[in-house]
Order: structure tokens, then sequence, then C-alpha cells
């Protein structure tokens, strides 16, 4: 979505300075990792290589799945 070829780019622009990160997890897994790191967003694994939950709930977060 970095690139600017890409169907989502604008998208990507308009939230780009919002994005905290991604699951390092589910970097590896989608076999995107390298991408991701070169697009400059932090792989983000603070328990088994996926973000913490605990941090963001305990940050005033709501964690919503769907």
């Amino acid at each position: 979505m970095s690139k600017p070829g890409h169907r989502s780019h604008r998208l990507y622009e308009a939230v780009q300075d919002r994005i905290a990160g991604a699951c390092a997890y589910c970097a590896a897994a989608f076999g995107v990792k390298e991408s991701i790191k070169e697009a400059g967003v932090p792989l983000l694994e603070e328990y088994d290589r996926h973000p913490s939950l605990r941090r963001l709930v305990r940050g005033g977060y709501e964690v919503m799945t769907f």
C-alpha cells in the first residue's frame, strides 16, 4: 500500500502518520515482513511476535474484534 501504484495508496497516505506498527507474526505469515520494514513501519512483537493487547488496553484503547 505504500507504493504509489497500489490501489489503496491514497488511503495509506491519509493514515500513514497514525500507523503505530504491524504485527510481526502476521507479517511473516503473509510474506510481507521485508516490505513492511522497507515502508518504515515498525514490527510489533511484544508478546510471542504479536503486539501487546494488554499495553493497548492499559493505554485506554478498546479492543474490537469482527
